[in-house]
């Protein structure tokens, strides 16, 4: 069996920041195994360590792999047993499930056993059986997450909670409501690439050049929004001339996506989080139908090519 990893193909990266004369704020945080670039411009030290802290704080939250000083992902999967949580975890659990559904949605905030199983496969130049599969699958439609009143939250059933796909991209919808309500226009967060925040930059066009690697020198012109990516990048890996990735099809147990990455441009992040990993699994005509359903712009990417842009949205060459 041939398994070969492949280098990121995909990686999207501001290659512009704010003029050079404003006041810039900047810190580098390790969370959601990543680094989190923070960039906030005319703002205080105060206001830099409050963005700190909501990434580490939903970082803590969200952690499926140990326990940590808050009851998190990793709590509630140890038992079906009801837990008392942080809000804003309740929050975003809420909204996994809400984004979470059948037909064209291929994201399910309780697919992480099944993502787990793959992930050791793939490390271990394997590919995950039928029968696991299937098993693992099964777990998923017979399982379910409740919410009761006071913030309380249990797993049903024998899946396990994942958040990977869409934590970051909530840790910035909470950072775009901090900021604006400090009143704070001209920022950059920068989550590891696959997420990214965008406020105004410094510049008579307040536009940031957000570039697409390899790509030709392709890139788009954006502000105020959140562009969210999922991708085959460093994850990917090629099994006997097949590529399997970490983003797997909840329905399926396929670990096959149907690009190389694809890109959303939303008003939440979370939302775009979610969206863009379950994309990865879509048609062009559901795409396209998705797109109109809920208000986004997407592009996507296959074979180190553009293979379909939402109409609105202007590429540029270097």
């Amino acid at each position: 069996m041939k398994l070969k990893n492949i280098a990121p193909l995909f990686v999207v990266a501001c290659l512009s920041s704010c003029s050079s004369t404003s006041n810039v704020g900047e810190s580098k945080v390790f969370c959601f195994d990543t680094v989190v670039d923070i960039k906030l411009y005319n703002a205080d030290s105060s206001q830099l360590k409050e963005v700190e802290n909501i990434v580490n704080r939903i970082d803590k939250l969200t952690d499926n792999f140990k326990e940590r000083d808050v009851t998190n992902v990793y709590s509630i999967n140890q038992s079906n047993s009801d837990y008392q949580i942080d809000p804003e975890l309740y929050d975003l659990l809420y909204r996994s499930v809400s984004v979470s559904g059948g037909g064209a949605n291929y994201f399910n905030p309780l697919a992480g056993s099944l993502i787990n199983r793959w992930k050791e496969a793939l490390k271990s130049s394997q590919i995950l059986d039928e029968a696991t599969i299937l098993s693992e699958v099964s777990k998923i439609q017979n399982s379910s997450i409740s919410f009761k009143d006071n913030y309380i939250v249990s797993r049903n059933g024998e899946a396990l909670v994942d958040l990977g796909g869409i934590a970051k991209g909530y840790a910035l919808d909470r950072i775009k409501t901090y900021l604006e309500s400090v009143g704070l226009k001209q920022y950059l967060i920068n989550a590891g690439s696959s997420s990214i925040l965008l406020g105004e930059k410094d510049s008579h066009d307040h536009l940031f050049s957000v570039g697409i690697k390899d790509l030709d020198n392709t890139y788009l012109k954006l502000n105020n929004c959140f562009v969210s990516t999922s991708g085959i990048s460093s994850q990917g890996v090629e099994i006997n001339g097949v590529m399997y990735s970490h983003i797997i099809n909840p329905y399926t147990g396929s670990a096959i996506n149907n690009y190389d990455a694809v890109v959303v441009i939303s008003n939440n992040g979370a939302f775009g989080d979610a969206l863009s990993t379950s994309m990865m699994n879509n048609t062009l005509e559901e795409i396209r139908q998705i797109e109109n359903d809920h208000k986004v712009q997407t592009i996507v990417i296959k074979d180190k090519k553009i293979v379909y842009k939402h109409y609105a949205l202007e590429v540029f060459k270097h």
